[in-house]
């Protein structure tokens, strides 16, 4: 790299620094019900030394993801168990995705300055950005997407038994961190022999199915030894599956506007009537080089892909969250790529004109005052929930109860937030039964913890209020004395 490159790659990175950093290290970031309960699960793995075969829930009951999840977090968790620099380290693993993004589109285009356009776009995106500011399994999709298109585009160029394998492993934990992509992605590139016979049809390919054993390897002793029981529980959902009250075609539709959603949250800040001008460029473009994309095999893989992962997502009946698009930005950029690069060839004042307009269409205004904060977020924000184990940490000492109640039912975050205070001797773990008794209230519009249920429950009309506080993101303290 010359001098100039690195200047103008340091540039893209520190941009992608300020729209993840600052917010982070501020505490601004979800800590919901995932977040408390994976961080529990590595505090569990490293500190009491418990290991497992399975990690977190999938969507359906009963399925779940691998471990390397949890025994990644673990590692983070030997570095800090604080959940800001936690969450720093997936800011930065943000920042590293956007860096190989550039030079994956710099080995495509073989152009800084097209790679230079496509890397800042990702920089600012709000794809990018919120998958790289929280801890999340499905954050790791990108930077393994990255690794994944590196190893199919080296395939194209020449194939060896290195990168089948590497595609295998990428195509594995990319299905063992977001499950329903992975399956798409997965079955696009088992599609892939009978197409792109020269590439796949060969021996070397079965190193593809060797990595995604290995990724499996712990589900598949966890299903030996627990006589199939996430086979068993598929095969009951499957038979038993929600048509979500739309049709065939209606599903069309809709996942033809989740597309595109994805595509206007990676090019234009999730701006549809922005994204429209852009997208109709990208289909002149790809018109005005038909010729050249048409002889491009790994250009038509990816249009496979996509059209792979679209289908699929069509026929499945039941509701399609936007997390289960997640590697669609990647991909979007690689083929936006791919068509720059046989753009410029054609005209070269009409592709820097197409990057210059998408590097304006997806300009993030956050960079204007990166620091600044204008939304102090709600109950689920960890400043918030910190805020609130600062403020009471002196009452909760010596003998005490504690009760929470948050809208997903599981306490999980202030779990964590308990043990993490007790471990540096601020605050002393609560009790059973004890006659002070707090009860944390995290607020929602629907006020379901009153004025029975989970609140009647606890008090059991025995108590006398003490002290009433409410702190930011509606978050409730009540101090109680039980009577004798």
């Amino acid at each position: 790299m010359k001098k100039a490159e690195i200047f103008l790659v340091a540039i893209i990175l520190t941009v992608a620094g300020l729209l993840r950093l600052p917010l982070i290290a501020q505490g601004f970031f979800a800590f919901t019900y995932d977040q408390g309960r994976d961080l529990l699960a590595a505090k569990e793995i490293v500190a009491d030394k418990n290991f497992t075969l399975i990690g977190p829930t999938t969507g359906l009951m009963g399925i779940f993801y691998g471990p390397w999840w949890y025994y990644f977090l673990a590692l983070l968790f030997l570095i800090s168990k604080n959940p800001i620099t936690i969450t720093l380290i997936f800011g930065l693993i943000g920042i590293v995705t956007v860096g190989a993004i550039y030079f994956l589109t710099k080995r495509i285009t073989k152009n800084s300055l097209v790679s230079a356009s496509l890397a800042t776009t990702v920089a600012m995106s709000q794809a990018f950005n919120t998958t790289s500011s929280q801890i999340w399994n499905p954050s790791l999709v990108h930077p393994l997407m990255t690794v994944y298109i590196f190893s199919l585009y080296q395939i194209f160029q020449k194939a060896t038994l290195i990168w089948f394998f590497v595609l295998g492993l990428s195509s594995g934990f990319i299905f063992d961190t977001e499950a329903a992509f992975g399956i798409m992605l997965i079955t696009s590139t088992v599609a892939a022999p009978f197409i792109f016979k020269k590439q796949f049809m060969n021996k070397k390919s079965l190193m593809f199915f060797l990595g995604i054993i290995i990724v499996l390897a712990p589900r598949i002793i966890f299903e030996i030894r627990h006589d199939f029981l996430m086979t068993k529980t598929l095969i009951n959902w499957s038979s038993e599956i929600n048509q979500n009250n739309m049709n065939l075609i209606q599903r069309f539709i809709s996942r033809l506007d989740q597309f595109f959603l994805i595509f206007a949250q990676t090019f234009s800040q999730s701006n549809k009537l922005l994204a429209i001008p852009l997208l109709v460029l990208i289909t002149v473009s790809a018109v005005t080089v038909r010729k050249k994309i048409g002889k491009d095999k790994f250009f038509k893989f990816l249009i496979l892909t996509l059209f792979i992962i679209y289908a699929g997502f069509s026929f499945y009946p039941e509701s399609v969250w936007d997390y289960y698009l997640i590697g669609l930005p990647v991909i979007f950029i690689i083929i936006f790529a791919i068509l720059v690069k046989h753009l410029i060839m054609k005209n070269k004042i009409l592709t820097y004109a197409i990057l210059l307009i998408a590097t304006v269409v997806g300009f993030n205004q956050r960079l204007l005052s990166p620091f600044s904060i204008t939304w102090q977020g709600d109950g689920a924000i960890y400043k918030n929930q910190k805020a609130v184990i600062e403020d009471i940490k002196e009452d909760l000492k010596g003998d005490y109860s504690l009760h929470v109640y948050t809208p997903a039912r599981f306490d999980y975050p202030f779990d964590y937030l308990v043990w993490l205070y007790h471990q540096t001797g601020r605050i002393d773990l609560p009790k059973d039964n004890q006659r002070r008794l707090f009860l944390i209230i995290r607020d929602d519009n629907s006020h379901l913890y009153l004025p029975t249920g989970w609140y009647g429950d606890k008090l059991k009309d025995n108590t006398r209020l003490l002290d009433r506080r409410r702190y930011q993101g509606d978050i409730i303290v009540e101090k109680h004395l039980v009577n004798e």
